[in-house]
């Protein structure tokens, strides 16, 4: 099966694990800068636990992006989706644009497209300015008009450079352990903060959309740009035959909570009694769902890394019979298992299983009715990088299986624009600081430049994109192997 001529291969990153430069430019502080300096904790050699590291420089993008950008064209890498910063254009308020942030994101954009790399924004990943915090954040209405702000004035200058786009990332995500927990900033804990927070998320994308509609009028934005929102639902698979009553209970509060209001101008009526149930001091306005229903998203971004087993919420495991603890979450109707029995786990515990993309993206198809675009698809890894050669094949069998899984769903009529995987390059992540690596590209958060070094997943998705995706081998270690040492043999300091 071969993929259409226009479909994307790309890869996909976040300007705060990246980026760096957080005081450079005019920037000022964000949550996550706060969050990271507050709770700033480095597990000793050899104990478990969570690295929250700084992000100052992270891996120092905003000084290497002419570097990155010689090495996604040597790559052949066709888009690069990048979630933007809204502090390092808006450091101080809502009206007073930084030049500087502009600039950056401008030249960042340009350099790109120069080097045949089809730009990919997303306005918002869980970065908001902490001037806009102290005022309440998304739990403050008046944010709806700081985001308008912010949008109206990135499509003015950067419009011209992509006609992708997407406004959110990982909402689900972001408010169920930013906002219903603290494993994340802003770390609030509290129902009537979740709720608040979300239904603002979701008049954001509204919002966007308006802004973007205005700006195709005014000449800012192609008239075929496509603007959507991407989400991370993970399928559900019953862990018991019984289950399916658990199973379409957690999509309601797992797909469709997240995804109706930008694409239907709904909520599941499940959430709304959820809200009454809770006494939760909030009323999501009639006027906020018709403008949700005018204002619909255009296209699906999916970051599909793997299915979850889903059984009944009184469930209760036998020893020995899971691989890690249960999720409960906060319906109690359902709860996440992790079997040990026929499943395969990376080793930070995440499950390997591409069965569930092509009945995932045709659920998804026949509900909205929307194109798709797989926007993170990756694996966390403890990559040795002592040799020269730095050979993670597991990384590169998951992508494959993955690839495969897509060009399957494309076969069967599913419209994949599509295909963007986490992460071009280690970065810092939320959950192993430093320690997680995700990138095709090895970069030496020890070294003062952060070295960049191609790993042996580099030539094999460079093989992937030149062969238009028909190529997806990834037992010939002996070829690859060579393709590498020819690869570094040439990698001079222009590359690094």
């Amino acid at each position: 099966m071969k993929l259409p001529k226009n479909f994307i291969f790309a890869a996909s990153t976040c300007a705060f694990q990246i980026e760096g430069g957080r005081n450079l430019g005019g920037r000022t502080s964000s949550i996550w800068d706060e969050f990271t300096e507050r709770n700033y904790y480095i597990p000793p050699v050899g104990k478990p636990g969570r690295e929250i590291n700084s992000i100052k420089e992270a891996a120092d993008f905003y000084t290497k992006y002419k570097t990155d950008a010689r090495i996604m064209k040597r790559l052949g890498l066709q888009g690069f989706v990048y979630n933007m910063d809204w502090t390092r254009i808006f450091p101080k308020s809502s009206t007073e644009v930084n030049p500087e942030g502009l600039k950056f994101y401008d030249d960042v954009f340009k350099t790109l497209t120069e080097n045949n790399v089809q730009p990919i924004p997303i306005l918002y990943h869980w970065d908001t300015p902490l001037w806009a915090e102290i005022q309440g954040g998304f739990e403050n209405r008046a944010v709806l008009e700081w985001f308008r702000k912010y949008v109206q004035t990135v499509f003015k200058y950067l419009g011209k450079y992509s006609n992708i786009w997407f406004v959110n990332d990982e909402n689900s995500t972001f408010t169920l352990l930013g906002y219903l927990d603290d494993y994340l900033p802003p770390a609030k804990k509290n129902k009537t903060s979740f709720v608040k927070a979300l239904h603002h998320l979701h008049l954001t994308g509204a919002i966007a959309k308006e802004e973007f509609e205005l700006a195709k009028k005014a000449g800012y934005v192609s008239d075929d740009a496509m603007l959507g929102i991407d989400h991370d639902w993970s399928p559900p698979i019953p862990y018991q035959k019984d289950d399916d009553g658990a199973v379409k209970k957690y999509d309601k509060w797992f797909k469709n909570l997240f995804l109706d209001p930008n694409l239907k101008g709904t909520y599941p009526p499940e959430f709304l009694t959820w809200i009454n149930e809770n006494n939760i001091d909030y009323e999501i306005l009639p006027a906020d769902l018709e403008f949700l229903k005018k204002h619909p998203l255009d296209l699906i971004g999916w970051n599909y890394y793997r299915p979850c087993y889903i059984t009944k919420g009184n469930y209760q495991e036998q020893p020995g019979e899971m691989q890690n603890e249960s999720a409960t979450f906060f319906v109690k109707d359902f709860k996440q298992v992790f079997p040990k029995k026929n499943v395969r786990y990376t080793k930070w515990n995440w499950i390997i299983d591409p069965s569930m993309l092509v009945s995932g993206a045709k659920v998804l198809a026949e509900e909205y009715r929307k194109p798709l675009m797989i926007i993170e698809n990756g694996m966390g890894a403890f990559d040795d990088k002592t040799h020269e050669l730095i050979i993670d094949e597991e990384r590169i069998e998951y992508l494959a299986l993955h690839i495969n899984e897509v060009k399957k769903a494309v076969a069967q009529g599913i419209n994949f624009i599509g295909y963007s995987l986490w992460t071009y390059c280690d970065i810092y992540s939320p959950s192993g600081g430093y320690r997680k690596d995700y990138g095709l590209v090895a970069v030496d958060f020890n070294s003062k430049i952060k070295t960049r070094k191609p790993k042996l997943s580099y030539v094999w998705y460079q093989r992937v994109i030149a062969s238009g995706g028909e190529n997806l081998v990834y037992d010939d270690l002996d070829n690859l192997k060579k393709l590498l040492t020819t690869e570094l043999s040439t990698w001079d300091i222009w590359y690094q």
